[in-house]
């Protein structure tokens, strides 16, 4: 398994426990941390604020770029002018002539009449080689019952974690595998839900029990729950990248210390269908910081 750098935090405040996005002092040293790693990929989005622009003004740029597009209201206009324009957009801020990766960010864009044209356009940008692989970023196994109907793509991001293994119970995680697709697994912490002091938030009783087991579980087999949620991930060998998210350079360090280490076999007892847990669009009137 490989892993890519979640560049959200760079251009936004994101998570549950971040106030704002990481300054240049704390970049400089999350920068030089990453080249002395094994990482190289970064996963980015123009709807991470600054992200896109901070990457190609840095020598993250030579990391293997994975960017996402989003069609939305634009869906009745011409979709391949609004795609050019898109990753012609996204390729100047990223100060690069192409990319790895390229990714519908919302699922619906796909599931509209404009279907066949932006599959399409997609796969033109391939042949142009300004992207390598093109696929999807999802939240649920329904998104892709539906779209794997008619189109495989080359990659496909989705939610996995210690608490949300709705890919794997649903033998997604096989299926894509089998068919060579690339998985990269995001939200491998849960926005810092797993690994966060969740004392400081406001959570219903029930998700608060959840993470006191997990926590209680960790102290038990003497093992952090950053390690226990990386480990986690790591055991499922059919998924190719996993996405790390950071707060700062310390918590990046920590990460990349555990990385270094060998794996220890977690269980998969925590597993919950509780979307008010394990989906953060759920959140919004549920965690919020006391």
């Amino acid at each position: 398994m490989k892993f890519v750098l979640g560049a959200a935090q760079l251009g936004m405040s994101y998570g549950l426990f971040n106030k704002s996005r990481v300054h240049k002092k704390e970049f400089s040293k999350i920068e030089k941390l990453i080249f002395k790693s094994n990482i190289s990929f970064i996963d980015t989005a123009p709807t991470y604020g600054n992200s896109e622009r901070i990457i190609g003004n840095s020598r993250l740029r030579r990391l293997k770029i994975i960017t996402k597009i989003k069609i939305g209201r634009n869906r009745n206009e011409n979709i391949q002018k609004i795609i050019n324009q898109k990753i012609t957009k996204s390729l100047l801020r990223l100060n690069t002539k192409s990319i790895y990766g390229l990714m519908l960010h919302d699922t619906n864009d796909i599931l509209g009449k404009n279907r066949d044209e932006l599959l399409k356009c997609l796969k033109l940008l391939k042949r142009k080689k300004l992207v390598k692989k093109i696929g999807i970023s999802i939240y649920s196994t329904n998104e892709l019952d539906k779209v794997w109907k008619f189109w495989r793509p080359d990659i496909v991001q989705l939610p996995f974690n210690l608490f949300d293994q709705r890919m794997l119970d649903s033998g997604w995680i096989d299926k894509l595998n089998k068919n060579k697709t690339k998985i990269f697994a995001r939200s491998c912490f849960l926005q810092g839900l797993l690994i966060g002091d969740y004392n400081t938030l406001k959570i219903p009783k029930k998700i608060r029990r959840l993470l006191q087991n997990f926590n209680d579980w960790c102290k038990e087999n003497d093992i952090s729950r950053l390690k226990a949620s990386l480990d986690f991930i790591r055991q499922f060998k059919k998924i190719d990248f996993a996405v790390i998210g950071f707060n700062n350079a310390d918590q990046m360090r920590e990460i990349l210390n555990v990385l270094k280490k060998g794996e220890n076999k977690i269980t998969k007892k925590f597993k919950s269908n509780n979307l008010k847990l394990i989906d953060p669009r759920k959140w919004s009137y549920r965690l919020k910081t006391l």
